[in-house]
């Protein structure tokens, strides 16, 4: 079957009084484009309008008339082609079903081949079919062999893959168990990356936070301390103050010593005086004013 279309000869170009209209339009054009009517003149403006537009119809006009000759045989062709080409889609349109289902069919049958290649290579056990499938394997043109030859490099890249993160300084557990997931080495080394980055915050943080504490805690023990250390100070000076009254006061059974009655009793005075001792020297100073008979009294 082909399509034969006889010879028609092309219609010929249309002649009219182009370049005179044309020439005659642009020269009106320009005067128009600078005439400014008056006020009296506005009857004359209405009719050039008229005219104007009138000859603007008849052009339109003419036109669509030689448009609808001319188009007329064309249309004609048109249609009955697009006819034929309703009749073609028909037988077309069941070819193409029954290709479609031969290929669904050979489609289903190499995948369940594949499907039985994938279990005799020997993945680790954590690939699946889905994580390495390629569409283009079930393409006419893509060999089982080339196929097996793509599952085993992929089996080896991810092995070295695994070693590789096994290797990684800290985080290898985690970015393994990333790669495991998405057969993708640099998200799972991205992922130790930033698993790092927040231990090492952390870190940073919980030092920050153990200084802080430690130099609240030194703090705290200085004051206490230094609390202790004074009220320390505070008992001793009170101590001292306390054995110094009690070396300054005399017992009160204490008798002055008895004198020999033929002696005169020596004319006695009181003297007040303040004296810097410690308390060994207020005791000293006590059993001499007993000695010697000397009362003596602490002064307030």
């Amino acid at each position: 079957m082909e399509l034969r279309v006889n010879e028609v000869a092309i219609p010929e170009k249309i002649d009219f009084n182009y370049e005179e209209l044309k020439a005659e339009l642009t020269s009106k054009v320009s005067f128009y484009e600078t005439l400014v009517y008056t006020d009296d003149q506005i009857k004359d403006a209405k009719a050039d309008k008229a005219n104007l537009n009138k000859l603007k119809r008849a052009l339109n006009d003419e036109r669509i008339r030689r448009e609808k000759e001319y188009m007329q045989p064309f249309n004609v062709f048109k249609a009955q082609i697009n006819e034929i080409i309703g009749i073609i889609d028909k037988p077309i349109a069941v070819i193409d079903e029954q290709v479609k289902a031969y290929d669904e069919k050979r489609k289903a049958e190499k995948q369940k081949a594949i499907e039985v290649l994938f279990s005799q290579i020997g993945f680790q056990n954590f690939v699946t079919l889905e994580k390495i499938w390629d569409p283009k394997w079930l393409n006419a043109s893509v060999s089982m062999k080339s196929i097996e030859d793509q599952m085993r490099a992929k089996m080896y890249e991810i092995g070295n893959g695994v070693l590789t993160l096994s290797q990684l300084p800290e985080f290898g557990f985690e970015a393994t168990e990333v790669f495991k997931e998405t057969l993708d080495i640099n998200k799972a080394i991205s992922e130790a990356k930033r698993m790092s980055e927040i231990a090492k915050a952390k870190a940073e943080a919980e030092a920050r936070r153990k200084a802080a504490e430690e130099a609240r805690k030194a703090a705290e023990e200085a004051r206490r301390k230094a609390e202790e250390e004074c009220k320390a100070q505070e008992r001793a000076a009170e101590e001292q103050r306390a054995a110094m009254a009690q070396a300054m006061t005399p017992p009160e059974d204490a008798q002055p010593a008895p004198v020999e009655e033929s002696q005169p009793e020596p004319q006695k005075m009181v003297v007040k005086f303040e004296v810097e001792l410690t308390t060994d020297d207020a005791a000293a100073l006590r059993e001499f004013f007993q000695s010697r008979n000397i009362t003596f009294r602490a002064i307030k």
